[in-house]
């Protein structure tokens, strides 16, 4: 009897476990992607690409084309809601599909309800593929003002600031509100000299609360005007996840055990940003670790139902992160490691473009 594997998402995950099936796989078993999508947007390259580095081929994997190739079905759609009850998914469209096992990678977004007025004022750039239409706003911006600390923000800002200074805009203002340390004390002593070398400027310890027409007013009683505004102060739940009936945790992400599979059903299992893991509950929203996990959900959504034994995903202990600074230069994080170079770039570069021509 044919049983049917629904992967709802194209996200880094599902990426690798599309990767890993054969065209010549069991004929028993039918696979689905459904994707808001036709492409995957790999998030490690955006900073190169706001900065003019990459061109949008270079950053997008066809997710059309894997499926083609490997005999899977591809739906350009995006999911509305999904019943554990009736097993099976809802999409935009109104279609209906059953499925025996459901996969979750649908990542999360970047519109928390505590700032006011920011819902309707920012440029949003999750889910990723509405990120490429946004990015002139922001590069023509006299002042672009980026709600975060942490990676993506503190890569956005040095990226736009370094096309602006290539493209003529060298008077427009770049600015990062922070509500605790950018990325963490020893991080933060590199960046802040970076930033105050190249005229960007930032809040530390101050929280945004509130987007009107023309600015963006923090706490501490600052307002920041703006032209353009975008938050990567870290992901949100998409709320059809506390909407299934299934647990999630207290920011609205599904929980899953070490086999990436809901605790209350067996047939629902979830991967990415989108899913909390109950053995790591602090495990950064990172593609750093979603990459490895499409090993083992690929092996345990076959094994589920064959009845077979279950691999847990196990983190790593360490991951490296290779920030880019613009002007093809980056920071270097490992452990207790700091190392800041053109060097660090050039890795970074090398380890992008591997990874996306395993795909492309």
């Amino acid at each position: 009897m044919m049983q049917t594997i629904v992967l709802a998402g194209g996200g880094h995950t599902h990426l690798e476990v599309l990767r890993r099936l054969t065209a010549e796989r069991d004929t028993e078993v039918k696979w689905i992607l459904v994707s808001a999508s036709r492409y995957h947007y790999y998030s490690g390259m955006f900073s190169g690409f706001a900065e003019g580095l990459y061109t949008l081929e270079e950053i997008r994997i066809d997710l059309k084309k894997i499926c083609t190739d490997k005999n899977i079905d591809f739906i350009e759609d995006t999911l509305q809601s999904f019943d554990p009850e009736k097993r099976e998914v809802v999409l935009s469209s109104g279609e209906r599909l059953p499925y025996d096992r459901l996969s979750l990678d649908i990542g999360s977004h970047t519109a928390p309800d505590k700032i006011e007025g920011l819902t309707e004022k920012q440029v949003q750039i999750k889910p990723a593929h509405l990120f490429p239409d946004r990015i002139e706003a922001c590069r023509k911006a006299k002042e672009l003002v980026i709600i975060g600390g942490g990676a993506a923000a503190v890569e956005m800002a040095f990226s736009f600031h370094q096309w602006k200074q290539q493209n003529g805009r060298k008077y427009d203002r770049v600015t990062v509100i922070a509500s605790s340390d950018l990325i963490d004390q020893k991080s933060d002593a590199v960046i802040e000299t970076l930033f105050n070398h190249k005229g960007i400027r930032y809040f530390k310890n101050d929280v945004a609360v509130k987007v009107t027409d023309r600015y963006v007013v923090t706490e501490g009683g600052e307002e920041v005007s703006y032209n353009e505004v975008i938050f990567l102060g870290g992901a949100q739940a998409p709320e059809l996840l506390g909407e299934s009936g299934l647990p999630v945790d207290e920011k609205g992400f599904i929980k899953v055990n070490a086999c990436l599979q809901t605790p209350d059903d067996s047939k629902v299992f979830a991967a990415g940003d989108c899913a909390a893991l109950t053995t790591h509950p602090e495990l950064p929203k990172s593609g750093v670790y979603a990459v490895r996990q499409g090993e083992v959900l690929h092996h345990n959504l076959m094994a589920s139902l064959k009845r077979e034994g279950m691999k847990d995903y196990t983190p790593q202990r360490r991951a490296l992160i290779l920030l880019s600074a613009g002007g093809k230069q980056a920071l270097m994080l490992y452990g207790k490691w700091r190392q800041f170079g053109s060097w660090a770039w050039w890795w970074k570069d090398y380890i992008d473009r591997s990874y996306m021509k395993k795909y492309q």
